[in-house]
């Protein structure tokens, strides 16, 4: 067919269609800015999201020569039927590989095989109707171009229309399930530059061709050329990505990217230099500029490794927390477990023990007695030891339950110290009870808020070997203010600060009390939190006695 054209005509013709710079500027950039971003992110990353993201930027500079060479009709009506007949398979396919790329690098996964073979199925007819080169069935020497069957060439815009859609649909629902965060934004920008690459592509091309079947414009295929403008603007989007969320695991590429276009536009201005001496200065500047940037890249390597490290030492912690929580759980619920069984017997030997002190059983002998009341003792120590095991088990583990009933502090207050009064050293200890005459009703945990009023007066009878404990109640700025006052060990300032932490003790209470816990108290502020109020402690150092205290709000 090439001897029924006037090659010279069709040059002619072309050149007066359009400028052959601007046919140059708007492929071959693209095309090359493509396919080297393309061949970079498929050397670095190596893995199926980036085969795919090169099969894009190839198959689109594919058809950026392809239809370069297609303008190109002076090289005879084969070259222009040859390589026009397949810009719309390479279309189509392009467009397929960028929804399956979107899919993969947004999810991590690969595309389902249904999809897979749907996609096969859309673009099989492109295919058959491309190699077989029904889709241009003449060439009209006239204007020197291919003439399309429109009825065929129609349905690769009805595939790329289908691929559009499934991108637009399966982005939006992605970007609706994606919590919000880093995720949320890599998936709207990778959506937004894919969608806005494809249909720059696919409007121009589809405009063009409707206006071309109508004959409504001169030259219309001119315009088709400004579609290939969306490339940049996909590019430009992963480019992005790359450099602020290091997609495709490359954590380089803005260091990178921008010693190569200081050394690119160097080595251009090297190439145009005219004089030796610009030649000389252009030279010197590229060789320092290529030093700095290569130690621009190690420093970026280094800090980049540095950080890779921090990231990993931390999903080393955090994955260690979260062993050491499920361990302490465990523990929890051991403890809890363990002192609900010893509470039976220990309530067993208290009663046994009370009821032979008491005669129950007949009378016994002074040394015997005084050894059961001993037995009474330690067996009730231990009891507490237990209930405060068992109270920090269900603190932890959240379980721990309060009532909630109105009743009279000064009663409740009156009752403990009553209690606590028999086992108390009358001859090294005095005890010393102050309660307002006035009201102090208050709502809460009875048995709780008790447990709190005896471990504080049982702590300073404990650790005051010789002296007063003096115990108060009253009301203050609306508020039940209990206080304990002692006269005994007292505490260090290093130790106040963390006495009510779970486990902590005075460093001089083992001198007294040998089987502390440090539990107590944690247990106490517990309770007293639960009912909105506060403890606190008061001690002007060792030997100088200490007074603790706790307030909560009155009834209404």
């Amino acid at each position: 067919m090439a001897d029924l054209i006037n090659l010279q005509y069709c040059y002619d013709y072309t050149v007066n269609q359009i400028s052959f710079g601007l046919l140059l500027y708007s492929h071959l950039p693209a095309a090359v800015i493509a396919l080297a971003l393309g061949v970079f992110i498929l050397i670095k990353a190596k893995d199926l999201s980036s085969v795919l993201f090169f099969s894009i930027c190839f198959t689109f500079a594919l058809w950026c020569v392809l239809d370069l060479s297609s303008w190109f009709s002076f090289f005879g009506s084969a070259n222009t039927l040859f390589t026009w007949s397949l810009l719309d398979l390479l279309a189509v396919l392009m467009f397929f590989f960028t929804y399956w790329f979107l899919y993969v690098f947004i999810t991590g996964k690969d595309l389902p095989k249904w999809q897979k073979w749907a996609a096969c199925i859309v673009i099989l007819p492109t295919a058959v109707i491309a190699l077989t080169g029904n889709n241009l069935p003449l060439y009209d020497a006239n204007i020197c171009e291919a003439v399309e069957n429109e009825s065929l060439t129609r349905y690769a815009y009805f595939a790329e229309a289908i691929f559009i859609l499934a991108i637009a649909v399966f982005a939006i629902s992605t970007y609706r399930k994606t919590a919000k965060g880093k995720a949320r934004k890599q998936v709207f920008l990778a959506s937004i530059g894919t969608l806005v690459f494809l249909l720059f592509f696919f409007s121009s091309t589809f405009l063009v061709s409707l206006l071309a079947e109508s004959d409504a414009w001169e030259y219309v295929y001119n315009y088709e050329i400004y579609g290939l403008f969306g490339m940049p603007i996909f590019l430009a989007y992963f480019v992005f990505l790359i450099v602020r969320y290091s997609a495709f695991n490359i954590k380089m590429f803005g260091a990178q990217a921008l010693t190569t276009a200081l050394l690119l536009v160097l080595g251009s201005e090297l190439a145009f230099a005219n004089s030796l001496t610009d030649q000389i200065l252009v030279g010197v500047t590229l060789i320092l500029t290529s030093i700095v940037g290569l130690i621009l890249v190690k420093s970026v390597r280094r800090e980049i490794q540095q950080r890779e490290k921090i990231e990993t030492l931390a999903e080393n912690l955090e994955t260690t927390n979260v062993r050491l929580l499920e361990l302490d759980k465990q523990k929890s619920e051991f403890v809890s477990l363990a002192s609900h069984q010893l509470r039976g017997p220990l309530t067993a030997i208290k009663g046994y023990a009370s009821m032979l002190v008491e005669g129950d059983y007949g009378s016994i002998g002074s040394e015997v007695g005084e050894i059961l009341k001993r037995i009474q003792i330690s067996a009730h120590d231990m009891a507490r030891l237990i209930t405060d095991y068992l109270d920090v088990s269900r603190i932890e583990l959240g379980r721990m339950k309060y009532t909630s009933e109105r009743f009279s502090m000064r009663d409740l207050v009156q009752e403990v110290a009553k209690e606590i009064a028999p086992n108390i050293p009358a001859d090294k200890v005095k005890l010393s009870i102050n309660i307002s005459a006035d009201s102090i009703d208050v709502v809460g945990d009875r048995n709780k808020l008790k447990q709190v009023v005896g471990n504080f007066i049982d702590n300073a009878v404990k650790y005051t070997p010789q002296g007063e404990v003096q115990v108060s109640l009253a009301r203050q700025n609306g508020k039940a203010r209990f206080e304990v006052r002692d006269n005994g060990l007292g505490i260090s300032p290093q130790s106040l600060a963390g006495l009510f932490q779970k486990f902590a003790r005075a460093q001089n209470a083992s001198k007294s009390n040998i089987r502390g816990t440090g539990l107590g108290l944690y247990i106490a502020k517990t309770i007293v939190d639960y009912h909105k109020g506060a403890v606190s402690v008061k001690s002007d150092g060792e030997g100088k006695g200490s007074t603790f205290a706790f307030e909560i709000p009155l009834a209404a």
